[in-house]
């Protein structure tokens, strides 16, 4: 292990544990709290705690935007409409990785949801 590498995982360890100790100025609740039971303390956490946040919120919900439940007597097209907007946040991140192949795919699949949609086509999926 070279000294560059040693001192860098030996930084980001000290730093870890900074920002875990560090505390919310507004309710004071650490991120340790946070981690121990998932909860923020105030509106406020979520600006300071914010670095350390987005990875774990990510890594639990798998993403940054919430989508909520369908209903169960929602019809199709509310349905499809939600997929729509699920697949185009995908290929935005299918775009931004390069993976130009899939994005065509999900690209096509958009595109044929809003046929449907635009036809009024109950069945479509």
């Amino acid at each position: 292990m070279s000294m560059d590498s040693f001192f860098g995982s030996l930084f980001d360890m000290v730093e870890s544990n900074n920002r875990e100790m560090d505390r919310c100025p507004k309710c004071q609740i650490s991120f340790v709290d946070f981690k121990r039971t998932g909860l923020l303390g105030c509106d406020y956490c979520y600006e300071h705690f914010s670095k350390s946040l987005i990875p774990t919120i990510k890594r639990v919900q798998g993403g940054l935007v919430h989508t909520g439940k369908i209903p169960k007597n929602a019809t199709i097209e509310v349905v499809n409409k939600r997929k729509v907007d699920a697949l185009k946040l995908k290929l935005k991140e299918l775009i931004q990785e390069e993976n130009f192949e899939e994005a065509a795919k999900v690209r096509d699949e958009i595109q044929e949801l809003k046929r449907g949609l635009e036809a009024g086509d109950d069945h479509a999926e």
